[in-house]
C-alpha cells in the first residue's frame, strides 16, 4: 500500500464515523485529495464515492433499526436529482465562489434556530414549507454537484426545522437523501467524461466501515450534543469561507 492510498484509506475511514451523526466532512476530504495531487474534477468524483460509501454503511445500519420517511424523501428527491442533474452539466463553466460564501450564513442562522429549539407551529406556515421541499432539494442538488459543501447540515437543518423532526429522525433520513443523491452524481460525472482514479476500493472499503461505526454512535449521541457539533461545524465554515473577505476589510 503506497502512502497516498494509506492517507487517503485514513482519511476516509475518520471521516466516515464523522460524516453520519454530524455531516460536513467534505472539509476534510477533499483539501486532503487535493493536497496528494489529484485535480479538481478528480477530488469531486472520488470525494463522492467515499460519500456514497460511508451513507451505505450508515444508511444500511438505520435501515435494520428504523422506520424511513418514504414519501418526505421522495419529496425532497424529486428537486434534489434535478439540481444534481444541471450542475453536472454546467460543471466545467460555472465557479460557485459566491455561493461558497453565501451558503454558510444561511447556514448559521438555521443551525441557530435548532439550538434554540424553534418551532413551526403554524399549519399554514408548514404547508408552506412542506411545498418547499423540492425547491429546496433542487438548490441542494445544484450546489452540491458544483462540489459545495455543507449540503449535509443543510439537509438536517431543513427538515428538522420545516417538518418539525427530532434530530434523530432528521440525520437517519437525510443521509439517505444524500446517498441516493451522490449515488446519482457519480453516475453523472462518470457520463460527462470524469475517470476514476485508482484510489476507490480502500476509500470505498475504509469509509464503509466508518459508516457503519458512524451510525451506531448516532443514537448513543444526545440531540443536544449534535446540534452542538453542527453549530460549532457551520461557525468554523463561515470564517473559512468568509476569512478572505475579513482580512481585505482591514487592508
Amino acid at each position: 500500500m503506497d502512502f497516498n492510498t494509506l492517507i487517503l484509506s485514513i482519511t476516509s475511514f475518520i471521516a466516515g464515523i464523522l460524516a453520519i451523526p454530524v455531516g460536513g466532512t467534505f472539509f476534510l476530504t477533499v483539501p486532503v485529495m487535493l493536497m496528494l495531487g489529484l485535480n479538481g474534477l478528480e477530488a469531486l468524483l472520488l470525494s463522492r464515492v467515499y460519500a456514497v460509501a460511508c451513507l451505505g454503511g450508515g444508511s444500511a445500519y438505520f435501515f435494520i433499526k428504523n422506520k424511513y420517511e418514504w414519501k418526505k424523501i421522495f419529496y425532497f428527491l424529486s428537486g434534489n436529482l434535478i439540481g444534481f442533474m444541471l450542475s453536472a452539466k454546467l460543471i466545467s463553466s460555472i465557479h460557485i465562489d459566491t455561493l461558497t460564501k453565501i451558503i454558510p450564513w444561511i447556514l448559521l442562522a438555521g443551525i441557530i434556530f435548532l439550538v434554540k429549539d424553534f418551532k413551526i407551529t403554524k399549519p399554514h406556515l408548514q404547508k408552506r414549507l412542506m411545498s418547499l421541499i423540492p425547491f429546496v432539494g433542487l438548490l441542494l442538488g445544484f450546489y452540491g454537484g458544483l462540489g459545495g459543501s455543507g449540503t449535509g447540515p443543510a439537509i438536517v437543518i431543513f427538515l428538522s426545522l420545516a417538518l418539525g423532526w427530532d434530530m434523530h429522525k432528521s440525520i437517519v433520513n437525510s443521509r439517505l437523501i444524500e446517498l441516493i443523491g451522490c449515488i446519482f452524481i457519480v453516475a453523472l460525472y462518470l457520463y460527462f467524461g470524469a475517470t476514476f482514479t485508482g484510489y476507490e476500493i480502500p476509500v470505498i472499503i475504509a469509509a464503509a466501515i466508518g459508516g457503519v461505526i458512524g451510525a451506531k454512535i448516532t443514537f448513543n449521541i444526545n440531540p443536544v450534543w449534535i446540534k452542538r457539533a453542527l453549530l460549532v461545524l457551520v461557525v468554523i465554515t463561515v470564517i473559512k469561507t468568509s476569512w478572505p473577505v475579513i482580512i481585505g476589510l482591514f487592508q
